[in-house]
């Protein structure tokens, strides 16, 4: 059965992580910066609050190149050295991106291997602008034992500027 988390980037200055909370409020998935050097990448690690399972990652600041037009922004940042699409792509992650229907922002389907994995949709939390709301997801898991791959591409996609990512 599917399950909705909420997706929002820590309010911190330096050091901000992102994390993934249940309908109650229960923070089921994190991934807390543990450094940020001027240079190179940032050391995170990934927690799985449901599974127990901490794993660590390299992930480099966000690069974004843009033409005139919004379609051709190319946003991206290294995961483990890794151009991050490139790495979901290899872990056969494919994501169809649209405009959300009734409300400003996009929705990503995600499937693994040509079968649904997620729903990923731009969110406003109550009292919020939505111009103004910053890194605010709804993610809908087919089935949390794709939490880590769905967390995954939350993360990709609230730290990227990369709004169609077919």
């Amino acid at each position: 059965m599917a399950k909705i988390y909420k997706f929002e980037q820590e309010r911190k200055f330096l050091k901000a992580g992102y994390f993934m909370k249940d309908e109650n409020g229960n923070i089921v998935y994190e991934a807390k910066m543990l450094t940020q050097p001027l240079i190179g990448a940032s050391d995170f690690e990934f927690v799985n609050h449901m599974t127990n399972k901490t794993t660590s990652h390299k992930v480099s600041k966000t690069t974004t190149t843009e033409t005139n037009d919004l379609l051709s922004t190319n946003s991206r940042f290294k995961f483990d050295g890794k151009n991050i699409w490139d790495y979901l792509h290899e872990k056969g992650i494919r994501i169809d991106s649209s405009m959300s229907k009734g409300k400003l922002g996009f929705t990503y389907n995600v499937t693994l291997k040509g079968e649904p994995l997620a729903t990923i949709a731009t969110s406003t939390p109550k009292g919020k602008s939505p111009i103004t709301v910053g890194n605010f997801l709804d993610v809908t898991v087919e089935d949390d034992n794709d939490l880590d791959l769905a967390f995954l591409v939350a993360f990709a996609s609230a730290r990227t500027e990369q709004a169609f990512l077919n």
